[in-house]
């Protein structure tokens, strides 16, 4: 494994104290009333340096989506890594998302930052800056990730095959669900649950049991 040089832990180092500033940021202002400067300004920083590591706003946001990205799919690998079948590995993969809103909160609120302004995130082809590249791929491996566990379980006989059209489709609707839960029920989001008598983890643990249910198969 490659160590890094002292100016490329210098360059590291930079980038994460702007990124860091960047959130503070991004959360005290909002996203579209942040500016260059003011991040600059949190970081100790000159705008210019700001520059020479991030191409604008959007490139600050998707190196903290890159950050996200990270942390979840290290969250997932953990999870699975015990597992035995495939519906377990499915179990997981919910339990890693829960845990990675749970624990890294913030870093869960850029993820659903970015999901809102994802015609604005979404660049030309060919016009990706580093960042955007980086995080594409990650999101690719955390897709894949859960893609495998359920062809798992369908190659073992614990996921039902009559209720999988498509691994990847099924993939993609499990991660719409629980993050779709999961932000429904955060205390910055719906009102609701103030109004009501419905506990917020228990509606996660809820959907996350069904969600697994509905795909294992069933026991005669």
């Amino acid at each position: 494994m490659r160590t890094r040089s002292r100016n490329d832990e210098e360059k590291f180092l930079r980038r994460e104290v702007i990124l860091d500033a960047a959130m503070q940021v991004f959360f005290s202002k909002g996203f579209e009333k942040a500016s260059m400067d003011e991040i600059a300004k949190k970081a100790k920083l000159s705008r210019s340096l700001i520059y020479v590591y991030f191409k604008d706003k959007i490139d600050v946001h998707m190196g903290l989506c890159l950050r996200a990205g990270q942390a979840l799919l290290r969250y997932q690998e953990e999870g699975m890594a015990q597992c035995k079948t495939g519906i377990e590995k499915v179990y997981a993969t919910g339990e890693a998302y829960y845990a990675f809103y749970r624990e890294e909160p913030n870093l869960f609120k850029i993820m659903s930052m970015k999901l809102g302004m994802l015609e604005e995130m979404q660049p030309a082809p060919g016009n990706e800056t580093p960042y955007q590249l980086e995080m594409q791929k990650f999101e690719d491996q955390i897709m894949h990730q859960m893609v495998l566990a359920i062809e798992s379980g369908l190659a073992d006989g614990t996921i039902d095959k009559a209720k999988v059209n498509s691994p990847l489709q099924t993939a993609m609707f499990m991660r719409g669900s629980l993050h779709g839960v999961i932000q429904l029920q955060d205390s910055t989001g719906s009102r609701l649950f103030d109004r009501v008598d419905l506990d917020r983890e228990g509606l996660i643990k809820y959907s996350h049991n069904l969600i697994t249910a509905t795909l294992a198969v069933e026991e005669k």
